[in-house]
């Protein structure tokens, strides 16, 4: 989970995961944005994430993040993280 800062990942967030191991894991972006969506956070994440299978992430627009419990269970249940 992490902001959309000018279209991208924070910096903070892409150095932070490049200090792990993501051979064989799965990654799916979750972000907060003013207009970008996404933008290009798949793109930094597939960078930042030497091995990982990056899958469908999420974007809610910050103003929206108080009602936005419905789309994130959807989303959660549309990856199959969500079973109830």
């Amino acid at each position: 989970m992490s902001p959309i800062w000018n279209v991208r990942a924070p910096m903070i967030m892409t150095r932070f995961a490049e200090s792990f191991d993501f051979a064989g894991k799965t990654v799916h972006p979750l972000t907060t944005h003013a207009m970008s969506g996404l933008g290009n956070t798949e793109r930094d994440y597939a960078a930042s994430c030497p091995g990982a299978t990056l899958r469908e992430g999420l974007a809610v627009r910050g103003e929206e993040v108080t009602g936005a419990q419905p789309a994130v269970e959807a989303w959660l249940r549309r990856i199959g993280l969500l079973t109830r």
